[in-house]
């Protein structure tokens, strides 16, 4: 079922994104809409290509192969099916009923940067077109009031927020000094409404603690040139701190089993594994490799 993603804008200028090509760019966005709430897709180029690119002259088999070359997605085999997975997923999109197929492979649920339990099952249907999509409170029927009023009433209704006067309070001590007013009891109600849209805390506080810091080493702590709490939570500044890239997660160690039995059976080689056991660089243990192939041709 295609779903409404978020979309930070430090993506388009992170480095791994601008150096795809731009249909490969169209592409990956377009697959966050088509996968489920752990990050997997169906790896299906054809009905690909028509959901996400119907009107485009282009090789959705070849761009699928240029993403996978720059290790923003992987394909990987489960219960005989083909699925696609979409690097560190799990970071950036936080729905709010999250539907998602269970996850065998350790190395798959370290890719997408899973925390759902690994044995819980919520399995998310392909629909035909036309699909029902998450509608954002703003586009209700009955929504928006205007100006402030309507953006409170956009973070209202979404979901119930944890209890996170504690976690204010490790916020406001880790927020940089400043002279002049910076009242706390608007600054507590805008950090428990970001909480509330899921927000992480740990996030927010982060980035104070950040925020901290530059300020010390540009002389400005304690100044006026710190901006009141309230206006940089506002402005969501803690983001200037946590933009993430493709390459922030450090590489998991490899499961060579499932790649080896997919070689086996398809002649397909992952590109994140390295050389295929054909080369002499082949990093997959020798018995490995033949263990497998030899049950392969039992």
């Amino acid at each position: 079922m295609a779903r409404i993603r978020s979309i930070h804008p430090a993506l388009f200028t992170d480095e791994a994104f601008a150096s795809l090509s731009m249909a490969a760019r169209v592409l990956l966005i377009g697959l966050w809409t088509e996968a489920d709430d752990q990050g997997v897709f169906d790896w299906k180029p054809i009905t690909l290509k028509m959901r996400l690119m119907p009107v485009d002259n282009v090789d959705v088999p070849a761009l699928l192969l240029e993403l996978e070359s720059a290790e923003v997605i992987r394909r990987f085999e489960q219960d005989a099916k083909w699925f696609g997975a979409i690097r560190n997923f799990c970071k950036f999109q936080r729905p709010k009923t999250p539907k998602y197929r269970q996850l065998k492979s350790s190395d798959i649920r370290n890719f997408v940067a899973s925390t759902y339990p690994a044995s819980e099952e919520i399995e998310a249907e392909p629909a035909s077109f036309p699909q029902n999509v998450e509608m954002p409170p703003q586009m209700e029927e009955g929504g928006g009031k205007g100006g402030e009023e309507e953006e409170e009433e956009s973070i209202r209704p979404v979901a119930k927020a944890p209890a996170s006067s504690s976690r204010f309070d490790e916020f406001w001590k880790e927020y940089p000094k400043r002279e002049g007013d910076n009242p706390r009891k608007p600054a507590e109600k805008k950090f428990n409404a970001l909480v509330k849209t899921g927000v992480d805390p740990e996030t927010i506080i982060a980035g104070a603690r950040q925020a901290s810091a530059a300020a010390r080493a540009r002389g400005d702590y304690g100044t006026r040139f710190v901006p009141q709490a309230i206006k940089w939570l506002n402005d969501q500044r803690f983001h200037d701190y946590a933009v993430s890239s493709f390459d922030e997660q450090a590489p998991a160690p490899i499961d060579w089993e499932p790649i080896v039995r997919t070689w086996t059976k398809t002649g397909y080689w992952s590109h994140q594994a390295g050389p295929d056991p054909e080369s002499p660089a082949c990093r997959c243990p020798r018995d490995i490799i033949e263990k497998l192939s030899a049950e392969a041709r039992q």
